[in-house]
């Protein structure tokens, strides 16, 4: 008898010792949401046909159809896919990533959150840590189109950085690359060329258009 209650102890303080390293383990970071789709038509999420309430994780990729369009929230911001934009949102501390494939896309922060947008090896992204709001165009793979609705935002290429102010927009045009110095590898650099109102009022009318219905 004594030896049956021995072999139980045993056995029961074996999986309990086998258990505290699984409990002990953070969870994966890639499975814990990073937000949520508001409003979805003709729109993928991965693979599948997405919809209303659809949970987003770090890495998913977004697009929307011709016709399409798609509105999530991720953390306490938000972004909008505009049709025919494909889109691949990561994680930040205080917001998100995207990295703009094809398309036109929206990006908003309250204040304290923050947004990156990356296209054609631009990185869009807001001044301060204000409420900021921005549309990005994708062109082609040398050009953007890129407006900036609320605050500021500050755009880096290559090591040279351009301030856009709330109501103005610009056309970013990637240039060919320049020879270097001796030893040094070729660069390609950015122009930026500013467009007028008209685009900005209409950039800022879809914004409000989108933001409005599901504002919290």
């Amino acid at each position: 008898m004594n030896k049956l209650l021995i072999s139980v102890l045993v056995a029961v303080l074996s999986f309990t010792l086998l258990e505290i390293p699984a409990t002990g383990v953070p969870a994966n970071p890639a499975s814990i949401p990073l937000g949520s789709v508001l409003d979805a038509e003709r729109a993928q999420l991965g693979a599948d046909i997405t919809f209303g309430g659809a949970t987003i994780y770090d890495g998913d990729r977004l697009e929307t159809q011709e016709d399409g369009i798609l509105r999530v929230r991720l953390g306490k911001s938000q972004m909008d896919l505009l049709p025919s934009t494909t889109a691949e949102v990561h994680r930040l501390s205080n917001g998100y990533v995207a990295r703009l494939f094809r398309g036109t896309l929206i990006a908003s922060s309250p204040s304290g959150q923050t947004f990156q947008l990356l296209a054609n090896g631009a990185t869009i992204r807001p001044i301060g840590m204000q409420a900021t709001a921005a549309q990005v165009i994708w062109v082609n793979s040398n050009e953007l189109l890129l407006t900036c609705i609320l605050g500021a935002i500050q755009v880096s290429y290559d090591g040279n950085i351009k301030t856009i102010e709330a109501g103005n927009s610009v056309r970013m045009e990637v240039q060919p690359e320049v020879p270097g110095p001796p030893g040094q590898p070729s660069r390609k650099r950015a122009k930026y060329f500013w467009i007028v109102a008209g685009s900005i009022g209409t950039a800022i009318g879809i914004w409000r258009a989108l933001e409005s219905p599901s504002c919290p």
